[in-house]
């Protein structure tokens, strides 16, 4: 297996959202929480001797990471950039992963379900400054009783000492503790540090919120809608929280205006940058000129209004009201989202950059 596996019902169904935020509910709808609204893409990379799993773990996970590593008889690693997400698809990754034997490894960011999927690494590594993020099981309504009864289980089979459980197992669904490198050595979550072959899967340093906009220029169109879907719901979760500061962060792009987030959701930001940054060492598209950026404008404005969208346009002016901002630049999103080919990834770069 080659390039990338994509799929995306994170995004199909958290598209719904943008009805609620659209119509000025959002104050008073339920965010959805980021990590479950990260489509996953599956690599093979390293001649056949790393597999990268991107994005949530959803129910429909299972089947395609066991045919990526079907007929892959030098796999050796799995690379994790994951915010989580469903846990029993964790536990079946984690499975498959223990039947063969394989290392796992975390470049930057191995989060809530997918540490359930981490541990089933015969080694374990974390690459420098990368971070395991843990928190309690959790349903759309909170905190789900049968899911940490399942997650305490699953833990303890595996060896994992009862106080880390204990923390973990304190920790609120919308916060999110981030052990330090020697509790993680400590519990036996890491089993050693990486070698320096591993190192170089994720290597260079780490942009920030504000690098983002210059990223998106020139990487490449899977990467770009990966990164619209966060945004997308990290414009509902601010909105919701406090609407000039989605409006700030839009416009400026400041890293400070995240802090509203739950600490859960703001690691996801931050992630969805860094892929952006590893992306483009994968592959670089020329980024759009002039024409072709008001081109984009334009041909995204249309598709808005053959939605019956148009009305959300008047919110995108730099002299509209900072409440309506946020709503519509949502709706702008779910829009050139749904844009086919080409089209979605030039409308984006246009609406994320500023142009």
């Amino acid at each position: 297996m080659s390039g990338w596996t994509t799929l995306r019902p994170p995004l199909m169904a958290t598209m719904a959202f943008a009805l609620c935020l659209a119509c000025g509910s959002a104050a008073s709808a339920s965010p959805p929480p980021l990590e479950f609204g990260v489509p996953y893409q599956l690599r093979v990379v390293a001649s056949g001797t790393v597999l990268e799993f991107y994005g949530s773990f959803v129910p429909g996970v299972a089947p395609d990471f066991e045919a990526a590593i079907a007929n892959q008889r030098d796999l050796r690693v799995v690379h994790f950039e994951s915010p989580g997400g469903d846990l029993l698809a964790a536990v079946q990754v984690a499975a498959m992963i223990q039947k063969r034997g394989l290392t796992t490894y975390a470049g930057h960011l191995c989060a809530s379900a997918c540490t359930v999927a981490f541990l089933g690494g015969r080694e374990r590594w974390i690459a420098p400054g990368a971070q395991l993020g843990f928190h309690q099981a959790h349903a759309t309504s909170g905190p789900s009783e049968a899911g940490n009864k399942f997650l305490r289980q699953f833990y303890e089979k595996l060896g994992t000492p009862p106080a880390f459980v204990d923390r973990v197992m304190r920790t609120a669904p919308t916060d999110l503790w981030l052990p330090t490198p020697g509790e993680l050595r400590a519990a036996h979550y890491t089993t050693a540090d990486p070698p320096a072959s591993a190192l170089a899967l994720g290597g260079g340093p780490a942009p920030q919120v504000a690098d983002a906009k210059a990223l998106l220029r020139t990487a490449p169109d899977e990467a770009v809608a990966q990164y619209a879907t966060v945004m997308f719901l990290a414009v509902f979760q601010l909105q919701a929280i406090r609407p000039e500061a989605c409006w700030a962060f839009a416009h400026d792009g400041r890293g400070t205006e995240l802090e509203a987030l739950p600490p859960g959701d703001l690691v996801v930001v931050m992630a969805a940058v860094r892929h952006l940054a590893e992306e483009i060492r994968y592959q670089q598209v020329p980024p759009l000129n002039a024409e072709q950026r008001q081109h984009a404008g334009q041909d995204l404005a249309a598709a808005m209004r053959a939605n019956g969208q148009g009305a959300f346009l008047a919110g995108l002016q730099p002299n509209a009201n900072h409440a309506a901002f946020c709503p519509a630049f949502a709706t702008a999103l779910q829009a050139a989202l749904a844009l086919p080919g080409l089209r979605r990834g030039d409308a984006l770069r246009t609406l994320l950059s500023n142009g």
